[in-house]
C-alpha cells in the first residue's frame, strides 16, 4: 500500500496556468464548472439517499465489509448496524490527520450519542499503540482508536492514502467516502440526515 510521506502530509500550493480567453478556453472552463457541480451533487449523496447495491464492497451504496478488531485499549471494535459509523484512517505523525481528528471531536460533541466514531492508524511500521493512544488523547476523543496491525482494515477498505474516511449508515451501507479531511461543518451536513433517519426508524 502506498502512503503519503511526512513531507506530503501538508497541503502545497498548486501551479495556476495563465487563462486563455478563447472560445476553446471558455468551453473548457464551462466543462470544468459542470464537473464541479456533478462532484458536489455526488457529495450530497452522503446524506443517506444512496441506493444500496446489494454487494459487500467499498463503493458508495455497497454494504460495508464487516470486521472485529482490538483497539489500543484492548477493547473489541466491530462494525454493527443500528447507528451510523464514521471511520477515519490516519497516521500518528500526519499533520492533516491531526486536523481531521480535531474536527471529529466536534462531531463527537454533537453526535457522540448517535454516531460511532473509529480512528484507524494505518502505519504499524512507524506507530506504536502508545503513539496512537497519545494521538487520540491530544487530537481526538473517547472513541476507539485502532492500530491496524497486519493492515487488515487498510486492505479490507482498500485504503491507499491517509485522511481517507468512510461513512456508513445505520443499515450498514456506505453513504459517503472521502480522501481528505473534512471540517466539522461538512460532516454535520452529512450526519444530521442520517441521525434523523435513525431516530425515526
Amino acid at each position: 500500500m502506498s502512503k503519503r510521506t511526512r513531507s506530503q502530509a501538508g497541503h502545497g500550493k498548486g501551479y495556476r496556468a495563465p487563462v486563455r480567453r478563447s472560445r476553446t478556453g471558455w468551453w473548457v472552463a464551462g466543462a470544468a464548472i459542470a464537473a464541479l457541480v456533478l462532484v458536489g451533487w455526488v457529495g450530497l449523496r452522503g446524506h443517506g439517499t444512496v441506493r444500496a447495491t446489494g454487494v459487500v464492497g467499498t463503493a458508495v451504496g455497497d454494504t460495508a465489509p464487516p470486521f472485529s478488531v482490538k483497539d489500543v485499549q484492548g477493547q473489541t471494535v466491530t462494525l454493527a448496524a443500528g447507528k451510523p459509523t464514521l471511520m477515519y484512517f490516519v497516521a500518528a505523525w500526519c499533520s492533516s490527520c491531526a486536523y481531521g481528528d480535531t474536527q471529529l471531536r466536534q462531531v463527537y460533541d454533537r453526535y457522540g450519542h448517535a454516531v460511532r466514531l473509529i480512528t484507524v492508524d494505518v502505519d504499524p511500521q512507524q506507530d506504536t499503540p502508545q503513539m496512537v493512544a497519545a494521538f487520540a488523547k491530544k487530537y481526538g476523543g473517547p472513541w476507539p482508536a485502532v492500530l491496524d496491525q497486519g493492515e487488515r482494515l487498510t486492505q479490507l477498505y482498500h485504503v491507499t492514502s491517509l485522511d481517507s474516511s468512510y461513512l456508513v449508515n445505520a443499515q450498514g451501507v456506505i453513504v459517503y467516502a472521502a480522501q481528505a479531511p473534512l471540517s466539522a461543518a461538512a460532516w454535520d451536513k452529512r450526519l444530521h440526515p442520517l441521525v434523523s433517519r435513525a431516530g425515526t426508524a
